[in-house]
């Protein structure tokens, strides 16, 4: 038959698979391990069998190889640069990425900059990010903010009419819709510009697994390239040639323009079939081979993998028959909903490990959300389109209405309670159990898909297990920037959060309880926090505070008495949440005292276990401290975190004499320009000296020994 799957479709899908994967693996090692690699893949080729998947992982391997690696170099505070994409600007010693401020500035302007860069951070806290190792696959060496001081030379016009038209049309989307969440949601969907979006209706499309849409995930666009992978394969069929090359090669090579198109205009590949998959896909990586680590092009690919894989061994499994020929439109109509919902959990069981990995979560109402806002959704996509080109009332209302049933959907399905289930990242052996299970489930072979999830199962039980049954009291200081965040793990599994800080504004410009505090929680197994303690109501610890509260199962809040806007906003989103409040008057050894500053008013903290103690010290400053070196409570601490970061006016000599402490942690942001913590502090402070800035520092507890480490 010409139209058959095998021939040259299963060599091209070899090659491109592996091409991605040298592609990813070249990116991210040193050239000359890649190289090195990529010499053994050639030999490997001379194998017939592995030959056609050996030639493409050479040559991903050396087209990683080639990518420009990032070079150390220093910038002073004035520079020059080219910008290249948005966020990212080459100077004369190689890409940076900033955060820019100023003037518009478009792709290709030359201009001057003034602003402080650095060589970017690793991955600081648990279930952290490695900026550095995500920077460093596109070439980027350093990182920083900048204030753009003017523009030297414009570049090509073509990228300042495509901005141009990309904030026309936001301005319009927010004048003409009814509100300005479903406006912002029109304008993502038409021109991809999110930068209105709130950030409340962000996370709800997360959360009820409707986020594909802001992202062209595959599940509309690639519609576009099924149909002309169909069209292509039928005229290729009545052809004279059609006896000599499978069909399904011809229709696979003829969508890849279109999938190539979506690539240069949207940044993502739509494949439509596994060879058209992995083809557009490897067009992306050889383009560039930083693309391999995007997580758009990463969901996208494993996404559509799974509607092909698994769409339809789902649907078998539905104890539901198939539609008769003839079947009523209430019956096929049906039958294309529980289609959908099938297409739906295969994309979702693809990328859950990814997900996890990634955002620390997965959501458990994907299926049912998407089976109502999915198809608003992807109706919207088009009309959003057209109007950019056309510009009329009618399209604008009907725009308007579509994004509105999708944004309801999200909200709806992301208020339940069980919206979302938050996991660790998972390791090489969970994901090879979990893909263990959904490739049986491709071949249908569905009972015996239970047993790798079966022991996927068990070890995370014994996981938990285990941190029930711990007689250790672990104290983990996140790396919050400028701020306090401290997470207790008690014996027993119990936990407490002791402030949640990272900014010195409020509202604050980065959530460091969205980026920071609760993928730390979720990466070390804690679903639960018996106890969150607020200090004192300052941005550095309160800054993520409202989104820890918003997303975590809270037993009890305590806090002080104050009634600055901070402390409201607090309790108002405990007491919305249903978390009982208990303002502390009196907390042994620090106490609360009326018209004192919030830093002095901060609760203090002495946890004890056996016969080692550690005192959290808040932000207490000199007069809070002399109370308390006077007052008869005990203070003495193995551990010691030091109060106001280390300030010069806080960490008195009667204190630190009554504290005594072996090792203190100061919970400072690199570079901050307060010069925490202060020479003579340190100077005068015993024991060893652990600081933030650096990364999260551990401190582990067996109630006899204390161990305290850096976070690795």
């Amino acid at each position: 038959m010409a139209g058959g799957g095998s021939g040259l479709g299963k060599p091209l899908l070899a090659a491109s698979a592996a091409f991605l994967a040298g592609a990813f693996f070249g990116c991210s090692a040193s050239r000359d391990a890649a190289l090195a690699l990529g010499a053994g893949a050639l030999v490997l080729a001379l194998h017939a069998r592995v030959r056609f998947a050996a030639l493409g992982l050479a040559l991903g391997l050396l087209r990683g190889a080639s990518h420009e690696q990032p070079a150390a170099f220093t910038l002073p505070d004035e520079f020059e640069g080219t910008v290249v994409s948005d966020g990212v600007v080459r100077t004369a010693g190689g890409l940076v990425a900033l955060r820019l401020r100023g003037l518009e500035v478009h792709r290709g302007d030359r201009a001057l900059f003034f602003g402080r860069v650095r060589e970017p951070p690793g991955k600081l806290n648990p279930g952290g990010r490695d900026r550095q190792a995500l920077l460093a696959t596109r070439g980027i060496a350093l990182d920083g903010n900048a204030e753009l001081v003017r523009v030297l030379a414009r570049g090509p016009p073509l990228y300042r009419f495509i901005d141009r038209i990309r904030a026309r049309f936001t301005e319009r989307a927010l004048l003409l819709c009814t509100s300005r969440e479903r406006g912002a949601l029109v304008a993502a969907l038409g021109v991809g510009d999110r930068s209105a979006l709130p950030a409340e209706a962000e996370e709800d499309l997360s959360a009820s697994g409707l986020v594909h849409l802001l992202a062209s995930s595959g599940l509309h666009l690639a519609v576009v390239v099924l149909l002309a992978r169909e069209i292509a394969r039928r005229i290729w069929l009545r052809t004279r040639w059609a006896h000599g090359v499978r069909a399904s090669a011809v229709a696979s090579l003829a969508a890849l323009p279109f999938a190539a198109a979506e690539v240069l205009l949207l940044g993502a590949p739509w494949p439509a079939g596994l060879t058209t998959l992995a083809m557009a896909a490897a067009g992306c990586a050889l383009v560039d081979p930083a693309a391999t680590h995007d997580l758009a092009l990463q969901l996208s690919v494993l996404g559509i993998a799974g509607l092909l894989l698994l769409a339809r061994p789902l649907r078998d499994l539905a104890p539901i028959p198939f539609p008769a020929a003839g079947a009523s439109l209430k019956r096929r109509f049906g039958e294309h909903m529980l289609m959908l919902a099938c297409s739906t959990a295969a994309a979702a069981l693809c990328t859950a490990p990814l997900l996890a990995a990634s955002f620390h979560r997965v959501s458990l109402v994907s299926v049912a959300a998407n089976a109502l806002g999915l198809l608003p959704g992807l109706a919207a996509i088009p009309i959003a389109t057209a109007l950019v080109v056309v510009d009329v009332l009618p399209l604008w209302w009907l725009a308007d209405l579509l994004s509105g049933a999708t944004l309801s959907a999200a909200h709806g399905f992301a208020a339940l309670p069980f919206a979302t289930v938050r996991l660790a990242a998972p390791g090489l052996l969970a994901c090879a159990l979990w893909y263990a299970g959904v490739l049986l489930i491709a071949r249908r072979s569905y009972r015996a898909a239970l047993a790798p999830w079966a022991a996927l199962l068990v070890f995370a039980g014994a996981g938990a297990a285990l941190a029930r049954t711990s007689d250790t009291m672990t104290l983990t200081f996140l790396a919050v920037g400028q701020g306090d965040s401290t997470i207790v793990r008690l014996p027993g599994g119990h936990a407490m959060l002791v402030d949640a800080g990272g900014d010195l504004r409020w509202p604050t410009r980065v959530d460091p309880g969205l980026r920071d505090v609760i993928p730390a929680l979720a990466e070390l197994g804690i679903a639960r926090l018996d106890v969150v303690v607020l200090t004192h109501p300052h941005p550095d610890h309160a800054g993520g505070l409202l989104s820890v509260l918003d997303r975590i199962p809270i037993g009890e809040l305590w806090m002080t008495r104050e009634q600055d806007p901070i402390a409201t906003a607090v309790r108002e989103k405990a007491r919305a949440r249903g978390v009982p409040i208990s303002e502390v008057r009196i907390e042994v050894p620090s106490r609360f005292i009326e018209g004192r500053s919030l830093n002095d008013n901060s609760i203090v903290l002495r946890l004890v276990y056996g016969e080692v103690s550690a005192l959290l010290a808040g932000d207490v400053e000199a007069l809070s401290e002399s109370d308390l070196a006077q007052g008869g409570a005990p203070l003495s601490a193995a551990l010691l975190k030091a109060p106001h970061h280390g300030s010069r006016t806080s960490s008195t000599d009667a204190f630190l004499r009554r504290v005594s402490p072996r090792a203190t942690v100061y919970c400072t942001g690199a570079g901050n320009p307060f010069g925490f913590p202060h020479p003579e502090v340190v100077a005068r402070t015993p024991g060893a000296h652990f600081s933030t800035a650096d990364g999260a520092v551990v401190t582990e507890t067996d109630g006899r020994e204390l161990k305290v480490y850096r976070f690795q």
